[in-house]
């Protein structure tokens, strides 16, 4: 009887899927609502068993999410990676709206497996672009974290990755699976609507660590990036957020790295300052360049993988064609996988066009800064009003020395100005403690020989770009 019962089920729950991509998605949040209700939370997660048993056989599995828009699968995490503990399998929901676990994501997790088991252990961590979940409930179990919150800016990934986290945390007959410290996934992993950090600063949370996994190429069509995001926006949009992102004002824009470059500089507000950031990143604009978004703010990095992935064919790479047409830079891609030598976006492109398969190299980055309470009292005062002079920051250096030097001198220049709104010459002369600053480091540091009664400034934070410039 138990059993007509779950077959009844199911087939009502195929039913309300199968007539579109949107009806499985509200079927989906029908089912999420009784997950979250104590009362029914059990049966709604035999119900998920239920289904993911009849379409067990993977070829059964790809039939489902063409007739009924989702499926409901094994994602089986690599037996081979570094650590004592080991996340074998996880059970996951897909639905076309949001992007799937790829070469790309496995990458960045086997990236984040070359830390030791203790990097997340009782940390708290936020992951960024966390799409449907599985990194996030993955490292969850993995390394046994404080707390994992998932962040996302598609409004159905987080809906998706709540049912996710309750299809791990509950076993197909709705029993709740205990760690070793007598915890479920739902005390670990909490996800969110979030346009990058945005909720951690909401919420006005301090992060131990901050991973990230989010797209570096520019939409082809600016105005697609400029619609509201609802979760009622077509499949096809919602898609597009996983391949693409805006321009976002940042020097990085140019080469598509302008969505990272801002997810750094957010999070350096809210790390803790011996806090970690794991990012992933595509080699499409050359290694140098890619390294540079984390160098010159500030940040010690240490490459933890590298690879080479194929381009995604669903994403058009002609933003990139058209900016080396306008610009001196050339992008780095390959053809397929066994080419050693880079070629360029438009000769990538047309590759592409004749049938081609091309890829580029994927490396997951592990940053600290340097200096971090002084690079954080430099941010703080950058983010109010002077973004020319954050564009031309420049925080990197190769004598560790000299930046010990350096930084706090910067950190102290920029809480003297924070401090000091409006201009702090004092006509004619000017504010001799400041300028007599300015002149000890200008001699020390690059043997300029200036006396503080030489040196008038027409604006307060001149010198603070002038500075940032050497």
């Amino acid at each position: 009887m138990a059993a007509t019962d779950d077959n009844q089920a199911v087939d009502a729950f195929l039913a309300s899927c199968a007539e579109s991509g949107d009806a499985a998605y509200g079927a989906a949040k029908a089912v999420l609502e009784r997950l979250q209700a104590p009362a029914s939370r059990a049966e709604a997660r035999r119900l998920l068993g239920s289904v993911r048993r009849r379409f067990a056989d993977p070829a059964a599995g790809q039939d489902c999410f063409r007739t009924f828009h989702f499926r409901i699968h094994d994602v089986i995490l690599d037996p081979h990676l570094q650590g004592s503990r080991q996340t074998m399998k996880l059970t996951m929901m897909e639905i076309p709206s949001i992007f799937s676990p790829e070469d790309w994501s496995f990458t960045f997790y086997e990236g984040l497996s070359r830390h030791p088991d203790s990097i997340f252990r009782d940390k708290t961590v936020a992951g960024l672009g966390c799409g449907n979940g599985w990194i996030s409930i993955a490292l969850a179990g993995k390394w046994l974290p404080l707390k994992v919150y998932g962040l996302d800016i598609n409004p159905r990934s987080i809906k998706i990755a709540w049912i996710n986290l309750y299809l791990n945390a509950f076993d197909d007959d709705g029993h709740p699976i205990y760690d070793g410290e007598g915890k479920t996934l739902l005390d670990r992993v909490e996800f969110y609507e979030s346009d990058l950090l945005s909720y951690c600063r909401d919420n006005k949370l301090e992060l131990d660590r901050i991973i990230g996994c989010i797209p570096q190429i520019l939409n082809p069509n600016p105005e697609a990036m400029s619609r509201i995001i609802t979760e009622n926006s077509s499949e096809e949009f919602l898609y597009s957020l996983s391949n693409y992102c805006a321009l976002q004002g940042f020097v990085e824009d140019e080469f598509g790295l302008g969505l990272i470059a801002r997810a750094v500089e957010e999070g350096i507000a809210v790390i803790k300052p011996m806090g970690i950031m794991v990012f992933n990143i595509g080699g499409r604009p050359g290694q140098g360049v890619c390294e540079r978004v984390f160098l010159r703010r500030g940040f010690h990095i240490k490459k933890l993988w590298q690879t080479k992935i194929m381009q995604a064919a669903d994403t058009d790479i002609s933003a990139l064609v058209e900016i080396e047409e306008n610009s001196p830079h050339r992008f780095e891609f390959f053809m397929d996988l066994v080419g050693d030598q880079p070629v360029c976006a438009r000769t990538a492109w047309a590759y592409m066009k004749s049938g081609g398969h091309i890829s580029h190299s994927l490396s997951v980055y592990s940053c600290q800064l340097r200096n971090p309470n002084q690079v954080k009292k430099i941010f703080e005062f950058l983010k109010d009003g002077f973004h020319e002079v954050s564009s031309s920051l420049d925080l990197s250096f190769d004598d560790d020395s000299v930046a010990d030097e350096k930084i706090p001198f910067l950190a102290y220049l920029a809480s003297f100005l924070k401090d000091n709104k409006t201009n702090p010459c004092e006509p004619p002369a000017g504010c001799l403690n400041f300028r007599n600053l300015v002149a000890g480091f200008m001699k020390c540091y690059h043997h300029i020989s200036l006396t503080s009664d030489k040196m008038l400034f027409n604006c307060s934070h001149r010198p603070l770009q002038l500075l940032m410039n050497i």
